[in-house]
């Protein structure tokens, strides 16, 4: 099981190197490599409470906000736009959900495992 939360920790760490060409990389890099971090620490039996729930709230905030986008996208029908960001506006924010939805779910997998 430590195998697998430091392979977890490596793919949110690339996900947040990934997000240094992004118009704003700030929010995302913190939420990525924070989860990256805590996958890390979960791997090393080191775990924050703390952490983990400040993460928790802050993706949960980010999906709150590209809600509206994932319903457009949703509306629109047209699934294969998710590859092509410039086909339309609300392309970003839908797949930028996706990536908070997979952070979520490992944070409160973590968040359970610490209560």
């Amino acid at each position: 099981m430590k195998a697998l939360h430091f392979i977890l920790a490596a793919l949110f760490l690339y996900m947040a190197y990934l997000q240094f060409n992004d118009p704003d990389p700030l929010y995302w890099i913190i939420i990525y490599a924070g989860t990256a971090a805590i996958a890390l620490a979960m791997g090393l039996d080191r775990s924050s409470d703390f952490w983990t729930t400040i993460l928790i709230g802050a993706t949960a905030a980010g999906m709150i906000i590209t809600t509206p986008s994932v319903a457009e996208f949703i509306a629109a029908g047209d699934f294969t736009a998710i590859g092509d960001m410039d086909r339309a506006p609300y392309v970003e924010p839908a797949r930028e959900f996706g990536g908070l939805l997979l952070a979520l779910v490992l944070l409160l997998y973590y968040y359970k495992r610490l209560h």
